[in-house]
């Protein structure tokens, strides 16, 4: 059965910081956002996918924590059970959404993708295709491999 798990930032932020080789794929979204939902079975499906791969999904909903229960998981388990999925609990989003992307609006869906060991960060707002996913993710493994 999927379960999200109620975080604060400071847990957010200790992934970004985390050293490592690891691409880690982190996607925020909300249930009640239907773009976000129309991608998630494109991120779910290279998850799956690519579990062998050297690459940390995280899924970091920005539904309310009073919907966790009632809303969230429920879906967690219909949509994408298996998922690191983390509930943001911070209502002052102004708090946070710069240390993610200094150009970001807020605006959901969000991807950032990084790699702690080479630097590399790309930022892409916005419903994003499978194809657009797989070329993203892919960028990151030429970058290692020359």
């Amino acid at each position: 059965m999927g379960q999200s798990r109620l975080v604060r930032w400071n847990e957010v932020e200790a992934i970004l910081k985390e050293p490592g080789d690891s691409l880690t794929v982190m996607n925020f979204w909300a249930t009640w956002c239907k773009p976000c939902v129309a991608e998630l079975p494109h991120f779910e499906k290279v998850r799956l996918e690519m579990k062998e791969q050297p690459i940390r999904f995280f899924y970091i909903s920005l539904d309310f924590a009073e919907e966790q229960n009632k809303r969230l998981n429920p879906f967690i388990s219909r949509k994408m059970p298996g998922a690191r999925v983390w509930l943001l609990d911070e209502s002052d989003y102004n708090q946070w959404i710069n240390k993610i992307e200094a150009s970001w609006s807020g605006a959901i869906p969000a991807t950032l993708f990084f790699q702690q060991s080479t630097g590399k960060r790309i930022f892409a707002s916005g419903e994003m295709s499978e194809d657009k996913l797989r070329h993203e993710i892919q960028s990151f493994f030429r970058l290692t491999k020359q």
